[in-house]
């Protein structure tokens, strides 16, 4: 980065884990067009040394299983956040990069900018805000089996762990090898099925609390990957699932 990398930015990677995410839905956005861009900003971190080798590396091993994302909240009481506006901005380009659900923006993967030492900027001054990058799970959700679960569980450590700085990853380490892909629902009473066929081999219901990304209450169910069944059989999903890496 043309500037030391925030600590807070590269835990994130690791607290991306730790949160919620959106439902297995999302999908990454389109390609975005050029706008000029009157706004006041400032700098708020650079794209080239973190943000784009692992939104590529996500993009080439993880595509339709998981997209990166980045996560703002307010860093203090009194900031708003309901007029953020978001920008990737590097030789002479302003880029947009829209919210999505729970206000997540998902990194967009942009050569010309990379090379040109780029970065996002945002119309706040960047000590009001919190910024976590978020791995969020995008698979269907009738796409989900106990074979995806191990799948993914391993792809995200092959994909990520190679482009941690060396001086930061014993703490990535410490977060993800309890990594997990937690069902959530809003109500602590929904149920997860795993299914072979029409028989259901196990039912366990959402009653761990958690957060998502937009910092609401839900009730989770935590599949490891080291769970004995075959890695055909099926998860059955609430109907309000959110699936979230935690």
């Amino acid at each position: 980065m043309s500037t030391p990398l925030r600590p807070l930015a590269v835990t994130a990677i690791a607290a991306a884990c730790a949160l919620g995410g959106l439902p297995a839905r999302a999908q990454a956005p389109e390609r975005l067009q050029t706008v000029e861009i009157k706004a006041a900003r400032t700098r708020l971190l650079p794209y080239k040394e973190l943000f784009y080798p692992m939104a590529k590396a996500v993009q080439k091993s993880l595509a339709g299983r998981v997209a990166l994302a980045v996560q703002l909240r307010a860093a203090k009481a009194g900031v708003r956040t309901d007029d953020l506006a978001l920008w990737l901005e590097g030789g002479g380009e302003s880029l947009p990069v829209r919210p999505g659900e729970h206000g997540l923006y998902i990194v967009p993967v942009e050569d010309r900018i990379a090379e040109r030492d780029g970065s996002f900027s945002i119309n706040k001054h960047p000590g009001e805000l919190r910024t976590n990058l978020v791995l969020v799970p995008t698979l269907p959700p009738d796409a989900w089996t106990i074979g995806e679960v191990r799948r993914l569980l391993h792809d995200v450590h092959a994909t990520l762990d190679p482009l941690v700085p060396w001086h930061h990853r014993f703490l990535m380490w410490a977060f993800t090898r309890r990594l997990g892909v937690s069902v959530c629902s809003l109500s602590p009473g929904a149920q997860v099925d795993v299914v072979d066929g029409e028989r259901v081999l196990a039912r366990y219901p959402t009653s761990e609390p958690a957060r998502n990304h937009a910092n609401a209450p839900v009730f989770c169910h935590r599949f490891t990957g080291n769970e004995d069944f075959d890695p055909r059989a099926r998860l059955v999903l609430p109907e309000d699932a959110q699936v979230l890496l935690i």
